[in-house]
């Protein structure tokens, strides 16, 4: 089902630290690179003309040749993203120039994550305001001193691993945004939370691994090739 109003933003500014020299979201994954797979996945609920990608301003081009390689004839949207998640995400509302309805920001390092679940995390939005993919925290937690002692047990009641895609109204977000000027912060609900505005999750129920460290590309490879 295509939602009208609905906007996506991918986030793909990240430098990759953590997983190593290469870029991650260039990886392949089955016959698409890492980052074309949520455009793919997505335009089932999502017209095409309404997404955006933010990449780091020095690999705008590679990335627009390989969207066209890989997905020709989908005209897609690149912005450069800031030097942070919250910069890419204010120029990618701005590139967007959305007015109305709901719009969601997607790490483009889950590449897995379906349509049903952002159709499912979008129309939560538009009745309140706010929602996120999560996953409920099955583990136990504990508190330490900082240096691996432990001091004591966390409750893993109503505690939950926020994922993407999160999705807004865009009025509120783009006003949480102007509330946090000075603000960054590692996912747009906490930039929501901070402005005032009431956010919900909805418990992502499927495999939405974010790609990190190596060897998460192995795991992804699987779950794509076991879900053919």
């Amino acid at each position: 089902m295509i939602i009208n109003d609905l906007w996506v933003i991918i986030a793909a500014g990240g430098s990759s630290r953590r997983y190593g020299e290469q870029d991650k979201l260039l990886e392949m994954l089955g016959d698409l690179p890492v980052f074309l797979h949520s455009v793919r996945n997505f335009s089932a609920v999502c017209k095409v003309k309404n997404m955006v990608i933010a990449v780091r301003p020095e690999a705008l081009e590679q990335y627009r040749e390989l969207a066209e390689k890989f997905l020709p004839g989908v005209k897609l949207g690149f912005v450069a993203g800031g030097v942070d998640r919250s910069g890419s995400v204010r120029n990618a509302l701005a590139a967007l120039k959305c007015q109305s309805g709901v719009v969601a920001i997607h790490d483009a390092a889950r590449p897995l994550a379906s349509a049903k679940l952002l159709e499912r995390v979008s129309l939560r939005a538009k009745i309140t305001g706010g929602a996120i993919a999560a996953t409920r925290v099955v583990d136990s937690l504990k508190l330490t001193d900082g240096k691996g002692k432990i001091l004591e047990p966390v409750s893993r009641d109503d505690l939950y691993r926020a994922e993407t895609p999160q999705v807004f109204e865009v009025k509120k977000l783009v006003d949480a945004y102007e509330k946090s000027a000075q603000f960054s912060a590692t996912d747009d609900a906490e930039i929501m939370r901070r402005a005032g505005f009431p956010v919900e999750v909805v418990d992502s129920g499927e495999f939405n691994l974010k790609l990190t460290c190596s060897s998460d590309l192995e795991l992804l490879k699987m779950f794509y090739t076991a879900g053919k």
